[in-house]
């Protein structure tokens, strides 16, 4: 494995810097994410306390749980605003477009080029995640897959058998179990009782809805003129779908108003048979007393009680899907410091640190060569071949209108102010106005 030591980052990268007077420069960053991503702040500081040894740094990290993604880029852009923006911010990939064009980060092109040997250790695909109008804007965080996890001791009260149950997500790759098929199961185990719902998903916007719009054929991004794309014949299908969830009686009406907290609670006690999730909620269901009884949960209790699988196919015979969401630093252009701070997300890419978050919080690493205590990681391992089968969200300034009114229509059709058919009709309006020249209609 490639050597990633300490003395070897700090003479390729601060040997050619000359940062004059010795006086502590202070450095800031903002994180956020789940109760378990507190890694995008500690290995910060970790990272900080290995470069104090060539500089006096004065490093601070403030850690935020962001359930309200929308109120805490406002946050930002009041900060930034104020004079009091940090110099490095952690945030989704999707997050790059509107930020490079606001003015609110600076391109890292000259920064990671003059360190090419050593970042050639992580993915190509995350550095075209970060990229924005031919810049590099954004240093890789980690990276994560959204499986499908089910329950385990559901499927055996009905029936099902060890080989079958560990067969699922086999015949999920092979296309041979449908969203359709999940439909049918998730009702079964309702009808009988055994759960109070078959299936969740996340009640507020995010990659999920694009996810299953993106597995019935949708496209959201042009590749040619970099513009979104609303595929109605597509878009249907994803409204059709959700408006069957609740018809059938296998999700709650009120799903998009319903608290993390009941969800998480939910599934893990074992109320729910599917649930569209993300791998860090394998940690997190570690780390956080969601079960009335169990408090936090045994990884021994997991392996026993709950599968994932990655999202079926919509139709027999197709490719399964998921969604990847790149979290990444980016340095803001009110950084009095930007080189030095570019230095401290470098230095995160050691492959200890990426392997300390990644198994602290279940998301998969950011590099080809790992530590080995990442390669032992027997979750890790056994998620890992879902990247083959991954998409993204685009990187659009305007990506959030988009994501907004997706929720929003499928909100409609869910509770039965819409049928999926109006509810079309209402987001082709919408994104028509709100985006103009920047959508493409289809269909």
């Amino acid at each position: 494995m490639r050597k990633w030591m300490l003395l070897g980052l700090l003479v390729l990268g601060l040997g050619l810097v000359t940062f004059g007077a010795e006086e502590k420069i202070h450095i800031t960053a903002w994180a956020s994410g789940s109760p378990v991503d507190t890694t995008r702040c500690t290995n910060l500081e970790e990272a900080a306390q290995l470069l104090s040894l060539v500089k006096p740094i004065d490093f601070t990290c403030q850690y935020t749980h962001v359930e309200d993604w929308a109120a805490y880029t406002q946050k930002f852009i009041l900060a930034f605003k104020s004079g009091t923006a940090p110099d490095i911010f952690a945030c989704g990939h999707e997050n790059i477009g509107w930020l490079a064009d606001g003015g609110y980060i600076i391109p890292l092109d000259e920064y990671v080029y003059a360190d090419i040997f050593n970042l050639s250790n992580i993915y190509t695909g995350l550095w075209k995640a970060v990229t924005y109008k031919g810049h590099i804007y954004g240093f890789p965080q980690d990276t994560e897959a959204r499986p499908v996890y089910f329950r385990k001791d559901i499927l055996r009260k009905l029936g099902w058998s060890e080989d079958e149950i560990n067969a699922l997500p086999e015949k999920v790759k092979k296309g041979e179990f449908t969203l359709d098929d999940m439909i049918a199961l998730a009702k079964e185990a309702v009808d009988k009782g055994l759960v109070e719902y078959g299936i969740y998903h996340r009640p507020s916007p995010g990659g999920y809805f694009a996810m299953i719009y993106l597995d019935y054929g949708g496209i959201l991004q042009d590749p040619e003129t970099g513009k979104l794309v609303l595929d109605k014949a597509a878009m249907l299908k994803t409204l059709q779908f959700h408006y069957k969830l609740v018809q059938e009686g296998v999700t709650p009406a009120a799903m998009t108003q319903t608290s993390w907290r009941s969800i998480h609670k939910a599934f893990v006690e074992g109320k729910i048979l599917f649930w569209f999730g993300g791998t860090w909620h394998w940690a997190e269901w570690q780390r956080v007393a969601y079960h009335s009884e169990l408090g936090a949960l045994p990884e021994s209790y997991e392996w026993e009680n709950m599968g994932f699988m990655l999202v079926p196919a919509a139709e027999k015979g197709g490719k399964p899907i998921t969604l990847s969401h790149p979290f990444v630093y980016v340095i803001t252009s009110a950084s009095k410091n930007p080189e030095l701070a570019f230095k401290l997300v470098e230095l995160t890419a050691r492959p200890d640190l990426v392997a300390k978050h990644a198994l602290g919080s279940a998301h998969l690493s950011i590099l080809k060569e790992n530590a080995p205590e990442y390669n032992a990681w027997k979750f890790g391992s056994a998620v890992t071949y879902m990247l083959d089968y991954t998409t993204s969200v685009p990187n659009h300034p305007k990506w959030s209108v988009y994501k907004t009114a997706l929720h929003q229509a499928i909100q409609a059709v869910e509770t039965g102010a819409m049928t999926p058919d109006k509810a079309l009709e209402w987001i082709t309006d919408k994104l028509t106005r709100e985006l103009g020249d920047e959508l493409i209609v289809k269909g």
